[in-house]
């Protein structure tokens, strides 16, 4: 004999079910933002070939380095601060900057101290456009890193003079220069083509007498 159920407790399924469609709906719709947001972030993300471009235009001192320190910094131009800030390499807000009360992102990042990762929350530079962001770019390598301003056909002594700046390192990270040769072999395909491999042995080969023997050597392994 089948179950008889009463108009009450048929009342109330029916209530509990009509309750769960619209959280149902709710998990599904944000699903659907979640997709749409991934998909936005991937179309409003920059190409290597684009960024080269737009540091040819606005005067870089060296369009490739610049290419490939801000495709580091930015995780190929996806990270929060290139989308929110169009900060392409991690610039701090200085005294001056904020003196002059120019734009200011609140960020928290990693910072190398000593032997141990901190995590701290900082001030960056915003920029209103990627024109504006490399236009500062390069009065800062001109300003405060000399050794990389003067390496406009040089990637190796470009990143070499990131660790010889006015005022210290240009990342407290201590791979950072090995970071930024690997990145660099992985972007040249994409702008120098099937001779990238013949350029950038070239420049190796002027480079590797100024260059520090660990700095060398991380070539040499990325560039085989």
């Amino acid at each position: 004999m089948g179950r008889f159920y009463s108009n009450s407790a048929f009342d109330k399924f029916r209530g509990a079910a009509g309750r769960a469609r619209p959280r149902g709906a709710a998990v599904c719709f944000a699903a659907v933002l979640l997709v749409l947001f991934c998909f936005a972030s991937q179309a409003s993300a920059m190409s290597a070939r684009e960024f080269y471009r737009y540091a040819k235009k606005y005067k870089c001192q060296n369009p490739f380095a610049a290419t490939v320190q801000s495709a580091h910094e930015t995780a190929n131009w996806t990270s929060e601060l290139w989308m929110k800030a169009r900060n392409g390499a991690g610039i701090k807000a200085d005294k001056a900057w904020r003196a002059a009360r120019k734009p200011v992102y609140n960020k928290s990042s990693v910072e190398h101290v000593g032997n141990r990762n901190v995590k701290r929350v900082s001030a960056f530079r915003k920029y209103s456009s990627t024109k504006a962001f490399l236009k500062d770019y390069a009065k800062k390598i001109r300003e405060d890193y000399p050794q990389s301003a003067k390496q406009k056909d040089n990637v190796w002594l470009y990143f070499a003079g990131l660790y010889k700046g006015r005022h210290g390192k240009w990342a407290t990270d201590r791979n950072y220069y090995s970071k930024l040769v690997t990145k660099a072999v992985k972007i040249a395909p994409q702008i120098y083509g099937s001779k990238w491999k013949t350029k950038l042995r070239s420049q190796f080969k002027k480079a590797q007498k100024r260059l520090e023997p660990w700095q060398a050597q991380a070539v040499r392994k990325a560039i085989g």
